[in-house]
Formats: structure tokens, C-alpha cells, sequence
């Protein structure tokens, strides 16, 4: 679990702890009060066991402090929203996650992303976002709308093209080489990553094969401005927030750009790849 999320549920777990304090009680005899365990007051307190909203209102009312209960439902929202489990996000179908996303990039001025095996989605085809949303339907045993998601994550696209904003995109070679669809599927993304790289916003960067960056990150990642980054795992979607994880996700950018090809050389390894597609 990330420093970010423990250091939260510590943060909420001792505010809890500073509530139960004031009222004068022990924890056993909050125990007593919510006829709960002993044990389940410490592992929320330590921060080991999240409390739910309900179980908030109900510690600050025999605390009677239940006017804080807001103030503290706020931060277990908070921190609820750092972890989010796919299967959770898929109630409201893949057009939904993209229209979140939407509204999150509207904010965003700088966006610096690194992507190891795919094309990042602002840079995708339909054809290509197509192949990509089908295997994570796949892997999610799910059958969402995939049309309707292709026609949004289009829609996000138009974010390039907006003044003030920019963006840094960082790829491996694995990223223009990994077939996803048919073969003609994958030189129209190629081309299409080609035209993108040419925009005043976009900087596109790719890491050679035969290039050893001083480090080079396994998984993907979204930096946010300074604010926050978004990882994508296996099981959820994960926020960071705290300002130390974002200044080393920013530092390890910096360093898997270090020796990357940008601009007319990237241009010329994605020609070499369109070449390259197996038929």
C-alpha cells in the first residue's frame, strides 16, 4: 500500500483517537459505549482498520462530539478515493471512468506521463482504444459499452489542442512495437502518433531498446501539475497526494527521460516501427 494511503488512515485513526481523548474516555470504555471489541478501537485509532461513515457519526456522538463527524467523514472519503478497486469504477461503465477523467484534465496544466507498454489514451486512435478498452474487458470479466468509451475518450483528446496547457509524454520503444489490434489498426495509431508529436503543447519522448536510462519505472504513471499522480495497477486506480511521492515521481521522470528520444528522433523510430508491423 502506498506512504500516502497509510499516512492517512494514521491521520484519521489519531484524530479519532484525539476525539475519544477529549471526552475522557479509555479506549476500553469506548469499547464498552459502542459495544464493539477493544481491539477494533486500537486498529482504527493505529490507523490499521479504516472506520466506515456510519462508524464515524457513532464514536464522535458517545464522545459527544458529533459536530466533528463531517470534518472527519470528509478526510475517509478522502482517503477511499486514493484506492479505487476497478470493479467499483465499472458500476458506471467505461464512458463513465472517461468522463471522470475528462473532468479531471480540464483542471490540469502540466502533465507529464510515462507509459511502458501503451500508447497513453489523450494519444490513442479509436481503432487502437478500441483493442486496449476490449482487454480490459477482458481481464475485468465485465462487458461495458465499449463504443460509448471510445467515443469519450475521443472527446478527452480535444484537451491538446487547449492554450496553457502542456504535455510531456514519455514511452518505451515496447510502447510503438506491441501490436494491439490488426495490423492496420497499428499504423494509423503510428501515424497518428506522428501528427500529435508535431503540436506546440506535445512533447513526445521515446526510450530506445538499446538505451539504460539511470532508472526506469515498471509501471505507468500520470503526474498532475505538482498535485498528485495517478497510477493505474492490475486491481485499481490509485492517487498519490503527498507532496514527498510526487517530487520522486517527478524525479524518476526526469531520469527515465534522461537519453530519450524526443521530437524528429522519435518521429523516426515510430516511422522504423510502422515499417516493422508483422503482417
Amino acid at each position: 500500500m502506498s506512504h500516502s494511503i497509510e499516512r492517512a488512515r494514521r491521520d484519521l485513526g489519531r484524530r479519532l483517537r484525539e476525539v475519544r481523548r477529549s471526552a475522557g474516555l479509555t479506549g476500553v470504555q469506548l469499547a464498552e459505549l459502542l459495544s464493539w471489541s477493544q481491539p477494533k478501537v486500537s486498529k482504527i485509532e493505529t490507523g490499521r482498520q479504516p472506520p466506515t461513515a456510519s462508524e464515524i457519526t457513532t464514536w464522535t456522538r458517545a464522545c459527544g462530539h458529533v459536530q466533528v463527524a463531517g470534518e472527519l467523514i470528509d478526510k475517509l472519503n478522502d482517503l477511499e478515493s486514493m484506492w479505487v478497486d476497478w470493479k467499483d469504477q465499472l458500476r458506471g461503465g467505461l464512458g463513465g471512468i472517461q468522463s471522470r477523467m475528462a473532468v479531471e484534465e480540464e483542471r490540469v496544466r502540466l502533465f507529464r506521463a510515462y507509459e511502458p507498454m501503451i500508447v497513453p489514451g489523450l494519444l490513442q486512435t479509436p481503432g487502437y482504444a478500441r483493442a486496449v478498452l476490449e482487454a480490459a474487458n477482458r481481464k475485468n470479466g465485465v462487458s461495458c459499452d465499449i463504443e460509448e468509451a471510445v467515443e469519450q475518450r475521443m472527446r478527452r483528446q480535444e484537451v491538446l489542442y487547449r492554450r496553457g496547457k502542456r504535455f510531456r509524454f514519455l514511452i518505451s520503444e515496447a510502447a510503438v512495437r506491441h501490436r494491439r489490434g490488426d495490423r492496420e489498426t497499428m499504423a494509423a495509431q503510428l501515424d497518428r502518433l506522428i501528427t500529435v508529436s508535431t503540436l506546440s503543447t506535445v512533447s513526445l519522448g521515446i526510450i530506445p531498446f538499446d538505451l539504460s536510462p539511470p532508472y526506469l519505472p515498471l509501471h505507468g504513471f500520470w503526474i498532475h501539475d505538482d498535485d498528485s499522480v495517478v497510477v493505474e495497477t492490475v486491481s485499481a486506480e490509485l492517487t498519490l497526494t503527498h507532496q514527498s511521492e510526487v517530487q520522486q515521481y517527478a524525479h524518476v521522470f526526469t531520469m527515465a527521460s534522461s537519453g530519450a528520444r524526443f521530437q524528429g528522433q522519435a518521429r523516426e523510430m515510430i516511422r522504423r516501427a510502422a515499417e516493422d508491423i508483422p503482417e
